[in-house]
């Protein structure tokens, strides 16, 4: 049983909760963060490896995000990441692929934690969540709290909708009678097809008719800047600077989706590519969180007018990524290209893995594929099929050449079948 002891404030709620059920839970008894809940980064795909690993530990009980010195600008933990996700400054370039990780990607709950800000200005202590971005709109923000170290008096709590064109901003900044940083407190967040609820202390403090319709991803973290929304800097606060986490729990009620990830359904024939999570290992041409004008989503969401283009002066090789979280048997697949790719795609190649990490067998490159033309949209589509190949958990699509290095080229859709006629 957790002992509160060591954190007072307003006290911990039971774990159960009268008509709910409870389906996700991380008290923070163990010696170590459990990766089968909580991912020990943020947005890992944005930097280069080890760079955005969370500081932290656990300790009576509890998560304790760090930033142990002015080095360190950001702590974050996640429930789920995927390559791409949440492109929030135009300057960021994808640095590597990171095999996609679900372990709460889910839509329509009942949130709860138990938690201490952080004090001091230019520190910001914040619980969110963001759309997974399966397709281009489902990237929509929702921050639980924002609890800025300049003010803790006050939750900040915030819908933006970025590209969600069903949703529009919404911001309110709870003024509380507590200081927030001074003792715990219990956050809690509703959030059904009718709208979303945000409370303080089991007390509801806001409620909109807006409601993102699309599974997301939950963050804790505590992070400091110098100026801007959260303030100067203070130099008289000391480092370390803390955000404590007593307990994180998720409820569904009856008639919620119960699937903690997004569940892989395709009918047998299907494409299996739109039951995977899309990923790359070289940067592209993104847009921003307002305005996508390519993402990697767009590789295998069925659709070859949603596109992925490169980035002009990336070195050769490039790689594209579809990930599952179960094996898979295949052994064919269609590669469309947008107008005029074909030209400058000199060289590629389909390979698979057994965990997609290490272990990649080439099943089909682009000697062995027919190539014809989409008379509807002017697109190159390569069909090329091969040997079944049974237990595959990742395939790879790698552009080996091009003919002009300086130009784009656009992918319009991969789709991978299990097809008992090899003719596609």
């Amino acid at each position: 049983m957790k002992n509160i002891s060591n954190t007072p404030g307003f006290p911990a709620n039971p774990p159960e909760k009268e008509g709910w059920r409870l389906v996700f839970q991380e008290e923070f008894e163990g010696p170590s963060l459990d990766e089968g809940k909580l991912l020990p980064y943020g947005l890992a795909h944005w930097y280069e490896p080890g760079e955005n690993l969370a500081a932290y530990e656990i300790k009576d009980s509890c998560l304790v995000l760090k930033l142990p010195d002015a080095e360190k600008r950001i702590s974050a933990v996640a429930t789920g990441m995927r390559d791409g996700l949440h492109r929030f400054w135009d300057k960021l370039e994808l640095r590597r692929h990171v095999r996609p990780v679900m372990n709460l990607v889910t839509q329509y709950s009942y949130f709860e934690l138990r938690a201490k800000v952080s004090k001091g200005s230019g520190i910001n202590s914040a619980w969110w969540m963001i759309g997974f971005e399966n397709q281009l709109n489902q990237n929509a923000e929702v921050d639980i709290f924002e609890v800025l170290g300049k003010d803790t008096h006050v939750m900040n709590s915030t819908l933006h909708a970025l590209r969600d064109p069903d949703l529009k901003y919404e911001h309110l900044p709870y003024q509380s009678k507590d200081d927030l940083s001074a003792e715990f407190h219990v956050y809690g967040f509703e959030w059904d097809e009718h709208g979303m609820a945000f409370y303080l202390d089991n007390n509801k403090i806001w409620q909109t008719r807006q409601s993102p319709s699309y599974p997301m991803v939950t963050l804790l973290q505590i992070n400091e800047s110098d100026g801007g929304w959260v303030g100067e800097l203070d130099p008289a606060v000391p480092y370390p600077k803390e955000f404590a986490v007593d307990y994180f729990r998720v409820y569904k009620k009856e008639g919620m989706p119960l699937e903690l990830t997004p569940a892989e359904t395709v009918k047998e024939g299907g494409n299996l590519a739109q039951a995977a999570v899309a990923g790359s290992g070289n940067d592209i041409v993104w847009g921003d969180l307002y305005e996508a004008k390519s993402h990697i989503c767009a590789l295998n969401d069925g659709n070859p007018d949603t596109v992925v283009v490169s980035k002009p002066g990336v070195p050769t090789p490039h790689a594209y990524y579809l990930d599952w979280a179960e094996p898979k048997s295949l052994n064919a697949v269609r590669l469309t290209v947008g107008p005029g790719s074909e030209k400058i795609i000199a060289d590629w190649a389909v390979e698979v893995s057994a965990n997609g990490l290490d272990g990649w067998i080439e099943v089909a490159d682009c000697r062995k594929a027919r190539l014809h033309s989409d008379d509807g949209s002017g697109c190159a589509v390569y069909e090329a099929s091969f040997p079944v190949v049974r237990g595959a958990k990742a395939l790879r699509l790698t552009i080996r050449g091009l003919t002009d290095d300086s130009q784009s080229y656009k992918i319009g859709d991969l789709a991978v079948f299990l097809i008992k006629d090899t003719a596609l």
